[in-house]
């Protein structure tokens, strides 16, 4: 495994070190099948005499609330090694960071600041639930106030240190409306783009290709389904449609013909075998719907591919 993959995300406790704090409170907020935001909480009553060590580069923002202003050398910043300092920044003040530019920072009086990591992993995602265009980049002003997301931080903050503060409903909603505020505000040229009305919102149908995915034995009945994605029954069986052109059951037994295929063209166990990996309930029930579908049993089908692999082979 290389470093890269290795190296934990710039929040929490890796933040602390950056920063040379010996701890930084912190939360992740991590909804069901979606990226997460972390919130991570800087304090120092002596503020950061140093610049913070460099944070290695990762496809992420942090965007820094301050709750404490600039000392009076204001707040100095490299990014991609190019200084600047901020001579005003007022509590309630912004900075955004992208972190694959290697941003630090010193600040030599009392600091107070709250640290959203926010991955772009979760604005693509966030953007394609909402039906906004792919969010690029984020850019604000150093220091300039901003107080929606000031209030945001104050209801926030008890969770930091006391994580059960809120339930997790609480925190899948304040990260939405986290998100919702940061995309409006400081991502530049975000359009609306339509989608076909009365179907599955994008998270909702990658959600239910995982869990057909995990259970091709079909024990998922359609309550839990619906329950995943926040929907009632009768709600989900018209979207499910509408997004995947066939109701759920027989999409899961698409699912379980397709895993039986790829099953066949790699190894060659026992049909029986494959019956039961694919999540048929016996053999003869994988025969009968194997063969509806495909217009061949298993076997014929098997001994097809290796005549196909034969020909290819030869020439």
């Amino acid at each position: 495994m290389n470093n890269e993959a290795e190296r934990a995300p710039a929040y929490g406790a890796q933040m602390a070190t950056y920063f040379r704090l010996p701890q930084a409170p912190s939360l992740i907020i991590r909804p069901a099948a979606k990226p997460p935001v972390a919130i991570t909480r800087l304090v120092s009553d002596i503020g950061l005499p140093e610049r913070t060590h460099g944070i290695p580069a990762e496809k992420a923002f942090v965007v820094s609330m301050h709750l404490t202003p600039a000392c009076l050398q204001g707040c100095e910043i490299w990014v991609d090694d190019r200084y600047s300092n901020v001579a005003s920044w007022p509590a309630g003040g912004v900075g955004i960071y992208d972190l694959e530019s290697n941003p630090r920072v010193r600040n030599r009086g009392p600091v107070d600041w709250v640290h959203y990591h926010v991955p772009r992993a979760t604005l693509a995602v966030f953007a394609d639930d909402v039906g906004m265009s792919r969010i690029e980049t984020l850019e604000s002003v150093h220091g300039t106030v901003d107080p929606i997301l000031h209030q945001l931080t104050q209801v926030i903050l008890p969770s930091l240190s006391a994580p059960r503060a809120f339930s997790q409903l609480f925190l899948d909603y304040f990260r939405l409306l986290f998100c919702a505020h940061v995309a409006q505000k400081y991502a530049p040229s975000v359009e609306t783009t339509s989608r076909p009305r009365g179907g599955l919102a994008p998270w909702q149908k990658r959600r239910v290709i995982d869990l057909f995915r995990q259970h091709l034995d079909g024990s998922l009945g359609l309550p839990t389904l619906a329950g995943d994605c926040g929907l009632s029954v009768s709600h989900f069986a018209r979207a499910f449609r509408q997004s995947f052109g066939t109701p759920p059951h027989h999409y899961l037994v698409l699912q379980r013909v397709a895993r039986a295929k790829a099953i066949l063209s790699g190894s060659t166990p026992a049909l029986a075998e494959v019956a039961q990996q694919a999540g048929f309930s016996d053999q003869a029930s994988f025969s009968r719907t194997f063969k509806a579908i495909v217009g061949t049993t298993p076997g014929q089908w098997r001994r097809q591919q290796v005549i196909n692999r034969h020909i290819t082979c030869r020439r």
